[in-house]
């Protein structure tokens, strides 16, 4: 150590800048002349006054180097400033060369709303701009809840006395949830904090990446925005932006779209919101749901995880390949798990064959089971399919087997337009068989009347029980089992005949009835009307008969065992 040049006590002097003026004072206080250095101990005090701003220091030491033009400080050191600040450590440096002031080691920092520690302090005297490494911050929020912050360095402004803090490699704590990147902007007394280069966030349920984040902690607000990647045991949502509202529990996600995932099950739309206390995801504008093969379009969703129940309305759309078609409507109920659902609001399932032909079928209610492959309609049910129109209180299709049973004031319409002719038959109940979209067979179990139509010929036919067999889309034979009777009339000639009996067969061709099979007490009535205009009557009867029609009138009639017949000229017309 020097000589002492010169000692005092209770010692205050000023170090003069051109902007602003530093008072130390101190209780004793030793001057080296040669070594340019005063040494001071107890109750050192240091006031830095300058640009509307006063910094004071407090230490159990001082060491001024007046050649390097800086000093020390040590033991209990304490810096305030402004209306809260306050900053402790072991030791602080001066230097006047750049005017900063430097704390090399540990240090804790101190304002109303929370405190740091760190090391490596460097600061201007204001302490209005500074730089820490190796930092941990401890912040309350307005609701009293602790926000951790711990990062490599920091930068921090304080602006009209408003701070504001940018931290490199951050990890942010808070409620539950821990937040991290590469770099951070927090405002302590707003409890907002914005993520511009990549953040990761988890709680104890989730997880995300996001290119970018605005959180506001006192709200309970997070805006995620850029690749934001938000995953929750086995689901993942994707999107361009996603906002939490950790208060409510609710997260609303942006993209083009937005995507929901879980497992198989796939939801897209530009909007989705999702509340995890619940486990309820919404989505609307241009909703797309998919799980395997299955497609579902529509305007709105509601998909509940745990129940595994979609609820979708708006333009419905729904591409079921066990239903090898396409079910649309205003509104649809689908349970997920059981492969069940209900549509309403004008539904209908169309298939469309290979050969263009299409197959609708339509209720005011449909529900469908896609593990039977089975569809039921109930209210106003209705099939068309090439040329057949058919309606009817109740419906069932079945895929499998590729049939429509219909029942309950069955009525089905039936049009050729390659042989411009048409039907109608009506029944209890049908069973349709369908082959690539069209109906090749009918079944009636019950009461069956029909009426058939060809250019100037009619036909009626009725009986209990019976079939009708199509090619092509047109008549091909109808069946009938029991108490089976038709009427066939010649529009122009006024000419009927009608022949009845316990079963029958009538064969049809491009020019309508050609052929007729009557079996079981046969009987066949012809009222034919004579060149002169005068009717006759002939009857004929067998245990069978079989018609021959040409030119739409009877050409042959082949009788079978015990024949009986009776004829009645004009003028005995029975």
């Amino acid at each position: 150590m020097p000589a002492i040049d010169g000692e005092a006590w209770d010692a205050r002097f000023e170090i003069g800048r051109p902007d602003h003026r530093i008072d130390i004072t101190a209780a004793y206080v030793r001057e080296f002349a040669e070594a340019q250095q005063v040494r001071a101990r107890d109750g050192v005090e240091v006031v830095f006054r300058g640009g509307g701003h006063t910094t004071e220091l407090r230490a159990e030491r001082l060491v001024l180097e007046h050649k390097r033009d800086r000093f020390g400080l040590a033991g209990g050191v304490i810096l305030t400033a402004g209306d809260s600040l306050e900053v402790q450590a072991d030791t602080l440096v001066w230097a006047g060369e750049d005017e900063r002031l430097r704390i090399p080691g540990s240090l804790r920092v101190e304002v109303a709303w929370g405190w740091e520690r760190a090391r490596n302090l460097s600061s201007n005297f204001a302490v209005d701009s500074w730089t820490l490494e190796a930092v941990e911050g401890h912040w309350r929020s307005e609701g009293g809840k602790e926000v951790v912050i711990r990062a490599r360095r920091e930068e921090s402004w304080r602006v009209d006395g408003v701070q504001e803090i940018t931290y490199d490699s951050v990890q942010v704590q808070y409620d539950g949830i821990t937040l991290a990147g590469a770099r951070a902007t927090f405002a302590p007394e707003g409890q907002k904090l914005v993520f511009a280069s990549g953040i990761t966030g988890a709680d104890s349920l989730s997880r995300f990446t996001a290119a970018r984040a605005e959180v506001d902690i006192a709200a309970e607000q997070l805006l995620a925005r850029g690749e934001v990647d938000y995953r929750e045991d086995e689901i993942e949502l994707a999107a361009a932006e996603v906002a939490e509202d950790r208060r409510a529990g609710r997260l609303r996600a942006r993209g083009t779209p937005a995507v929901f995932v879980q497992g198989a099950r796939r939801i897209a739309a530009p909007i989705l919101g999702y509340a995890r206390a619940v486990r309820v995801l919404t989505a609307r504008e241009g909703v797309e749901f998919s799980e395997g093969q299955r497609r579902l379009q529509a305007g709105a969703l509601r998909y509940e995880r745990d129940a595994a129940v979609l609820a979708v309305w708006d333009e419905v759309d729904l591409r079921a390949p066990e239903l090898e078609g396409r079910l649309t409507g205003d509104s649809l109920y689908f349970d997920l798990d059981r492969e069940q659902g209900r549509l309403v609001g004008t539904p209908s399932l169309r298939r469309a064959g290979a050969d263009g032909d299409t197959l609708s079928l339509a209720a005011g209610v449909l529900r469908f089971e896609l593990a039977r492959r089975r569809l039921e309609g109930a209210g106003k049910f209705a099939l068309r399919a090439g040329g057949v129109a058919l309606a009817a209180a109740r419906g069932v299709y079945e895929a499998d087997s590729a049939r429509v049973l219909a029942a309950d004031g069955v009525v089905l319409h039936h049009r050729s337009a390659a042989r411009d002719y048409r039907s109608r038959l009506e029944a209890d109940s049908m069973v349709v068989a369908l082959v690539d979209n069209q109906v090749e067979q009918i079944a009636m179990p019950g009461r069956v009347f029909a009426q058939v139509d060809t250019e100037a010929r009619r036909n009626w036919i009725e009986g209990l029980g019976g079939r009708v067999f199509m090619v092509a889309g047109d008549l091909e034979r109808v069946e009938i089992d029991a108490e089976a009777d038709v009427t066939y009339r010649h529009l122009d000639q006024d000419e009927v005949n009608r022949f009845h009996g316990q079963r029958m067969t009538l064969h049809f061709d491009a020019g309508g009835l050609r052929r007729a099979l009557v079996s079981g007490n046969a009987q066949l009535v012809t009222r034919l009307q004579e060149e002169g205009g005068e009717v006759a009557v002939n009857e004929v009867g067998g245990e069978e008969l079989e018609i021959y029609f040409a030119d739409g009138s009877i050409a042959e009639v082949g009788i079978g065992p015990d024949i009986e017949g009776s004829y009645y000229p004009p003028e005995e017309e029975p």
